[in-house]
């Protein structure tokens, strides 16, 4: 007996611990429930609140410009467990316990909502447009994390009892048309987003997620079916109807893309494309939908200016752009690259004549880097003759600066290939304020484009207003998909030409900002990379990147010479690390493990795929 009220006790103690952890917390304010959600002013601050959970750069990290270590656009050394397979049973337990938190947060709004119907002005209800959107923008992200979850419809705090809390989950299905509903709400409820300039959560922010989330569904659908991730009736279509119909509406709203003709700052292409991520104030830039501003003054900053320009692509450890991500981009001519030819073994001919936006992406020569003003440039070492450099040779020498293979630490470079995306023009060395945007009109384009395809309604007139626009955007030519690129990932199944550019162009336009992995994902995309390495730029003795560093340094036996390469010298810098490539485990590491003390307490939730 004694035993068995231990075990009950230790339950007990378990759910206020564990499961449920976050309903022993107080809401982010500790307010009067039965009065203080009842103006709009106390709305605001509420809301306000919720916004801090939000993806934003960390005071002191990378955040998600170097997000992408979880996918084939990053290599780290130390690599993603995931990639690799080696997930436990406990990854997902801070993804799931934060996730409804964040959550419980948000429906305590909508518990104790007070506001009189006589005063439910526009701007108050477009606050709860905001906490719609909220509650969808978390459900979305267990759904992507977790697959079949418990809808959180209602504050959880009534029921916070063992027996309370045996929620069954919801199929994946319902729970992405809940998430739609939400965001359809919302979009009911908000301002567009002329009213704040993209500061606060907005109509067009909410029907561009709700395109998001019914792509990611329909996609997952058909590419999962018949696996163990998804065994139920293919909605697919559902989902991708959804998506146009959202997309039908974001194109009735006065949004454009960021170019040299509504950019007045923007000389070229690439500055339009780049001003996305490197400028302080997006109000007057319509492609910005939803961002975040940064003000020092406030106490509000970043050091991702300083990150970047010491050369860091994530905070854990020594890493580098792939070769692959630099490959994916067209060349300025619309033109297919062909990855075999000579001249990419040539760092700066690698960059030449491409698309715009991979110089925005990836550092390159004369792209301002440093602080001090100096800009990477990889030109050969002058060669020694006689006892001195000659005055010319000296000035080479000086203006001589490659990549970081040399060093240690996070600053250190493996691939040769920096991040340039989002780098302080105004080269502060220490707090930023470059803005953060979480929605942008580009990404509606490419998911109508996308779920068009899909629906074999992917018509010229949908590639003129979608592909065609971000394409002439970056300067390069458009020219209509017709055939297959025999260079392009192979996704262990045919893609048409239409899917083939709409894929790379998602991979083109969204580098580094945390939507490749969701990509790979629901694409069901692992042929491309399991049993393999990502690889670095070419650096066999002859290129002009290794001849780019002092061939008299006392360290190049320790540094430069141990630079790990392949059979034909391209840079292979996870080679010793994971010899037989990343080792994905396609019928487990699809989802994220649901936590096993969640399973202990609710005896509905069952265990995602694969063996935890």
């Amino acid at each position: 007996m004694k035993n068995i009220y231990n075990i009950l006790l230790l339950a007990g103690v378990l759910l206020f611990s564990a499961c449920s952890d976050f309903l022993n917390r107080e809401p982010l304010t500790a307010p009067n429930n039965v009065s203080f959600l009842s103006d709009q002013a106390q709305l605001e601050n509420y809301i306000n609140n919720l916004y801090t959970s939000l993806p934003a750069f960390a005071q002191f990290g990378m955040a998600m410009r170097g997000a992408e270590s979880n996918s084939d656009n990053i290599i780290l050394e130390s690599y993603n467990a995931r990639m690799n397979g080696e997930l436990k049973a406990f990854d997902g337990s801070s993804t799931w316990t934060g996730g409804y938190a964040k959550l419980r947060n948000v429906n305590y709004f909508f518990r104790y909502y007070a506001v009189p119907p006589e005063l439910e002005t526009a701007a108050v209800l477009s606050l709860k447009g905001e906490a719609y959107f909220l509650r969808a923008y978390w459900h979305f992200s267990l759904l992507t994390s977790f697959g079949d979850i418990p809808i959180m419809d209602k504050f959880w705090d009534e029921q916070a009892t063992i027996e309370g809390l045996q929620i069954p989950a919801s199929n994946r299905t319902d729970v992405a048309k809940f998430i739609l509903q939400d965001l359809q709400t919302a979009s009911e409820l908000l301002f567009d987003r002329s009213k704040g300039k993209g500061l606060r959560i907005c109509k067009e922010a909410a029907q561009i997620f709700a395109m998001r989330v019914a792509l990611y569904e329909g996609t997952w659908e058909k590419y999962h079916k018949g696996t163990d991730f998804y065994k139920g009736a293919d909605n697919s279509n559902f989902f991708f109807e959804q998506v146009m119909a959202f997309g039908d509406e974001v194109f009735k709203s006065d949004l454009t893309l960021n170019t040299t003709q509504t950019d007045k700052t923007a000389k070229t292409a690439g500055d339009a494309f780049g001003h996305l991520f490197n400028t302080k104030n997006m109000s007057d830039i319509k492609e910005a939908v939803f961002w975040k501003k940064y003000d020092e003054a406030t106490g509000v900053f970043h050091v991702l200016g300083s990150l970047l320009s010491g050369g860091q692509v994530n905070e854990s450890s020594a890493g580098g752009l792939s070769q692959a991500l630099v490959d994916n981009y067209l060349n300025a001519d619309g033109t297919f690259i062909d990855p075999t030819l000579p001249k990419f073994k040539d760092f700066n001919e690698t960059f030449k004549g491409r698309d715009s936006r991979l110089t925005e992406v990836v550092m390159n020569s004369g792209s301002k880097f440093k602080s001090n003003g100096k800009p990477l440039n990889v030109e050969p070492y002058p060669i020694l003759v006689g006892e001195d450099y000659s005055e010319a040779d000296s000035a080479i020498i000086k203006r001589i600066s490659p990549p970081f293979l040399k060093g240690s630490g996070n600053g250190k470079n493996i691939t040769g290939y920096h991040i340039r995306l989002g780098i302080d023009t105004t080269w502060v060395t220490g707090k930023s304020e470059t803005a953060h945007v979480l929605i942008r009109y580009a990404e509606a384009l490419l998911s109508y484009a996308e779920a068009a395809e899909e629906l074999g309604k992917c018509t010229d007139a949908v590639l003129d207003k979608t592909l065609r626009l971000l394409r002439e955007r970056a300067g390069v030519t458009y020219v209509k998909p017709s055939t297959i690129d025999p260079h392009f990932p192979d996704f262990g199944y045919p893609l048409t030409p239409n899917m083939q550019e709409i894929r790379r162009e998602r991979r083109s336009e969204f580098a580094l900002q945390d939507y490749r992995l969701d990509d790979l994902m629901r694409w069901r995309a692992h042929p491309i990379f399991k049993n393999k390495r990502g690889k670095g730029a070419y650096f066999g003795k002859e290129s002009v990147l290794y001849r780019s560093f002092d061939p008299l340094a006392k360290d190049n036996e320790t540094t430069i010479d141990k630079v790990l390469v392949d059979e034909n010298n391209w840079m292979d810098p996870l080679k010793e690390f994971l010899p037989n490539g990343y080792q994905f485990d396609p019928g487990r590491d699809y989802l994220l493990p649901i936590p096993p003390e969640e399973l202990m307490l609710n005896k509905t939730l069952k265990q995602n795929p694969g063996k935890w």
